[in-house]
């Protein structure tokens, strides 16, 4: 069997400050980070817990991908599981992340929460209250879906 590891890779308008926020924000330091000669980050790693992210400067001039700022609007939005909601997302506030919707126990058995940073990325941070079986998943949206209806 194949090992496969998907990784999310944000272009950003301002890298340097976007590696400065998610420094913060996640307490970790970049494991690898790349500059051009004319101080622009040409590709940043941050790796923790397990997981990992990428960063670069749009550069459209090298084909890279626009940034959310360039778009007007995100195409993704990045699921972040942690062990706590609320303080993950009182720690992007405190950064200078947009709240777009507050933490909230969802019928999935998670708590879940909507943040955009600064740099127009979307993050779904969520934390996992209890395990549910998909078909408890499925009758709960029905049970949501059904109480919405009257």
């Amino acid at each position: 069997m194949t090992t496969r590891e998907f990784v999310p890779y944000l272009s950003v308008t301002d890298a340097n400050e976007a590696v400065a926020f998610y420094s913060r924000v996640f307490e970790s330091e970049p494991s690898l980070l790349l500059k051009m000669p004319d101080g622009k980050v040409m590709h940043c790693e941050f790796c923790f817990d397990g997981a990992r992210f990428f960063l670069s400067e749009e550069l459209p001039e090298h084909g890279g991908t626009p940034s959310p700022a360039s778009l007007g609007a995100t195409t993704v939005a990045i699921h972040l599981y942690v062990d706590d909601c609320d303080a993950m997302v009182a720690q992007m506030k405190k950064h200078g992340a947009e709240v777009v919707m507050e933490p909230t126990d969802v019928f999935w058995g998670e708590r879940f929460a909507r943040v955009r940073d600064p740099f127009g990325h979307e993050w779904g941070v969520t934390m996992r209250l209890h395990d549910m079986t998909q078909a408890e998943i499925m009758a709960a949206a029905e049970n949501l879906f059904e109480s919405a209806a009257d």
